[in-house]
């Protein structure tokens, strides 16, 4: 319970940050102008989105780039903050363990970034019924509880990469540098390895190691996952191959919420291993 106490507390105080609050409502902007956009495709180009799941698809991007950013400002600073100011020394000479700290921060930022999150999809379902004028609310649950998982799998991060450092600065550029890394480096170091392999880019059939490393990324992982909760698959990696039955292990949508399980778990294991090592 003592982490559940460290959780209250930090939920209190992050929640009445102002870069969350503009954040939140940037989210909550880019939601309701995703499925105005997509509607409007739709009347206009005559192959834009036209139901539910097609908005979904279009909401996808926002939610893909956002959720990361909104959950790594909020977590980057959750300990290395703490330890900077001194105020840790405090926490922790009460009846709170390191491992209490870790997992308190954890589901603290966890519940701010959901709160984010629900704000900003309950402006997209706004959105939603103002554009189509109907919504199949269980697709649209569907979306928002993975959302909540990919945000969580980035609080991991953010809090595992802030129990590294006492330094908010080096645990902000790690953030940054992670968010470069995961969005463009990921992607672009694999097809660098393809063409070393292949010798090109572009083939008929990609092999099963490429369309495998390419799933192991956070962002990619969530899109398998949505793909896997919603039935489709132009949310997964499987616009690559003919089916689902022809990927890889990892590439498979339900494989997607593994490799999101992966990704929170790994981080706070090594940030709790890390913390309770250091010297404060």
């Amino acid at each position: 319970m003592s982490a559940i106490a460290v959780a209250k507390k930090d939920f209190r105080d992050a929640v009445r940050s102002r870069t969350l609050l503009a954040l939140t409502a940037l989210f909550g902007l880019f939601t309701v102008s995703g499925a105005y956009l997509a509607s409007w495709a739709a009347e206009v180009l005559d192959g834009g989105a036209e139901t539910t799941l097609d908005l979904i698809i279009a909401l996808q991007t926002p939610a893909g780039y956002l959720v990361p950013i909104i959950a790594l400002v909020v977590s980057y600073a959750a300990i290395a903050g703490e330890r900077e100011s001194g105020s840790l020394k405090f926490l922790l000479g009460l009846p709170h363990s390191r491992r209490d700290v870790v997992v308190g921060k954890i589901l603290g930022r966890t519940g701010v970034v959901g709160v984010s999150i629900l704000v900003g999809f309950a402006v997209g379902l706004i959105g939603l019924f103002a554009f189509v004028g109907s919504v199949l609310l269980v697709d649209y649950l569907g979306f928002t509880l993975v959302t909540l998982l990919f945000g969580l799998v980035y609080v991991c991060i953010g809090v595992g990469l802030s129990s590294m450092t006492r330094s908010t600065t080096k645990a902000a550029i790690g953030a940054f540098g992670l968010i470069v890394f995961f969005w463009f480096a990921w992607s672009i170091l694999v097809q660098l390895l393809l063409y070393a392999v292949e010798g090109q880019f572009l083939l008929e059939e990609f092999p099963d190691w490429y369309v495998t490393l390419l799933s192991l990324s956070p962002d990619a992982a969530y899109g398998s996952a949505l793909g896997a909760v919603l039935g489709e698959s132009g949310l997964t990696m499987s616009g690559m191959y003919g089916s689902t039955d022809e990927l890889p292990l990892a590439a498979r949508p339900w494989f997607g919420f593994v490799v999101l399980g992966v990704w929170a778990l790994v981080p706070l294991v090594i940030g709790i291993l890390r913390f309770e090592s250091i010297d404060l």
